[in-house]
């Protein structure tokens, strides 16, 4: 399967376990970054920090399941926008990335918005189909949330692989 320049992994973190099918979500992202890693090609997580996950809690940390090595990166974000206010767009233009990789939680708040914000910093933004989850909420349930966010993204926003 086809790897981007770098891969974006998004609030893979344990105060958001009890998403719909994190644990399977979890597993597929860790194949992810073992290709990456495997190819050498960059792998940058980002974790989220607010009142819920709260700095140094044990809510806040990453999933320890997660295949992180010491040349990752961790960005911290307060936002649900990857891109603000954290020097990701920066730090991708100094490795000269074209292409970013999306994958991780919450697919209609954080991984939404990473998509389409990196879209309109000029990358070329991918994720693989059901790469990302959330909860059910507002009548729908996670899946038909996720099915629906794919739609607008492959092709506008981004290119998604099955």
């Amino acid at each position: 399967m086809t790897l981007s320049d770098v891969l974006l992994v998004i609030d893979m973190q344990t105060g958001l376990s009890d998403t719909v099918d994190y644990a399977s979500v979890l597993t597929k992202v860790s194949a992810r970054i073992e290709q990456y890693h495997s190819a050498k090609r960059p792998v940058v997580f980002m974790q989220h920090t607010d009142d819920e996950l709260v700095y140094g809690s044990a809510a806040w940390q990453l999933a320890p399941q997660l295949p992180r090595q010491a040349v990752d990166r961790v960005i911290l974000k307060t936002h649900s926008d990857s891109f603000f206010e954290t020097g990701l767009a920066d730090y991708l233009r100094r490795l000269q990335v074209k292409q970013v990789e999306v994958c991780g939680l919450q697919t209609e708040y954080c991984v939404d918005t990473a998509i389409r914000v990196g879209h309109f910093c000029g990358f070329q933004m991918m994720m693989i189909r059901g790469n990302s989850t959330t909860y059910d909420a507002n009548g729908l349930t996670a899946a038909q949330i996720r099915q629906h966010h794919e739609s607008i993204w492959d092709g506008s926003f981004a290119t998604l692989i099955d």
